[in-house]
């Protein structure tokens, strides 16, 4: 192989890094907690439609380990293949586990959310009526809803490649103790989409091409009120109002973009986001600010983590 990309400086040889094995250890626990509630609630877990995704994400994460072991030259793109393939693991089983352990069927903050908002002055239903009125509007901030996922991957790739890889860890774990800490959260404090009791017609949800729509919303309803009797990869939804998951994300791609190329880009397409969040995933104002403040704490034991397992590390290639 002669390519430019081969010729990357060599990285640290490891089959698994420590991080790793922390991210393991994650899946092995929510795993274990969803077996655990699998069993106790009348609720069931369709094991086999997780099947394929589990066996994906094991086999990426084992390639890229192997990939990084194996050729020295190109281990950055090992670390972020096993990087992806691990927080994406852990992603779905804590989905299991939301869906497994529905919030009762009143929610508690839905009135303090509302006051926030109308404090604020925003009301959704207005939202959408309006951003129904501007051609293709709506259409361009779904596809930047939708991004956020493809954000983190490229980043993780592009840290990865700059051999950040005290970065790359920390950008994973933060990821993932955010989506645990926004379980305590619901959990906590059970609260659910706007678009469960703000109808939005048809006409109007189609010309804003919206992704939390009405019928969106009474699937999620139902769910809360009595519970998904089978938890099946194609049954699950984002259910949660307070606070945001996808505020979690777009604050972590901006925090962990500085210092590259892509800060700048990813600047400005989650300053749009947060317009996106709001009407796309009919979210409270408090929601987004709930949603940065969990990446801020998920954050601090997050880099704690990875710089003692990257503290013998060379400083200049880890500031490169």
């Amino acid at each position: 192989m002669t390519s430019a990309l081969l010729d990357h400086p060599k990285s640290k040889s490891a089959f698994f890094q420590p991080t790793e094995y922390v991210l393991m250890g994650l899946i092995v626990f929510v795993l274990a907690a969803n077996i655990w509630v699998d069993l106790q609630e009348p609720q069931r877990v369709d094991w086999g439609s997780f099947l394929i995704p589990a066996i994906g994400g094991f086999g990426l994460a084992l390639m890229g380990a192997y990939y990084r072991y194996t050729y020295k030259n190109v281990a950055w793109l090992g670390k972020a293949a096993s990087t992806i393939a691990l927080g994406s693991l852990l992603g779905m089983f804590l989905g299991v586990l939301f869906h497994l352990r529905m919030p009762r069927p009143e929610p508690v903050l839905t009135d303090a959310l509302l006051a926030m908002d109308a404090w604020f002055g925003f009301h959704w239903p207005d939202m959408v009526d309006w951003v129904a009125g501007v051609p293709y509007l709506g259409t361009f901030l779904r596809i930047v809803y939708l991004s956020s996922l493809y954000q983190i991957i490229a980043l993780v790739g592009l840290l990865a490649w700059l051999k950040r890889d005290r970065d790359v860890d920390a950008l994973i774990l933060t990821n993932g103790l955010g989506l645990m800490l926004v379980y305590v959260v619901w959990q906590s404090f059970p609260n659910i989409s706007q678009s469960t009791y703000f109808p939005i017609a048809r006409q109007t949800a189609a010309a804003t091409d919206l992704v939390t729509h009405s019928t969106y919303g009474r699937m999620i309803l139902d769910y809360a009120q009595n519970g998904l009797p089978l938890v099946s990869r194609d049954k699950m939804l984002g259910a949660v109002a307070f606070p945001s998951y996808h505020m979690v994300m777009c604050a972590l791609v901006v925090a962990f973009a500085r210092r590259t190329v892509l800060f700048w880009p990813f600047l400005i397409i989650n300053i749009i986001m947060i317009p996106a969040i709001l009407l796309h995933g009919a979210h409270h104002i408090a929601d987004v600010l709930g949603g940065v403040a969990v990446m801020c704490a998920a954050m601090i034991p997050a880099y704690m983590i990875s710089n003692y397992f990257h503290k013998d590390d060379d400083p200049v290639a880890q500031s490169a």
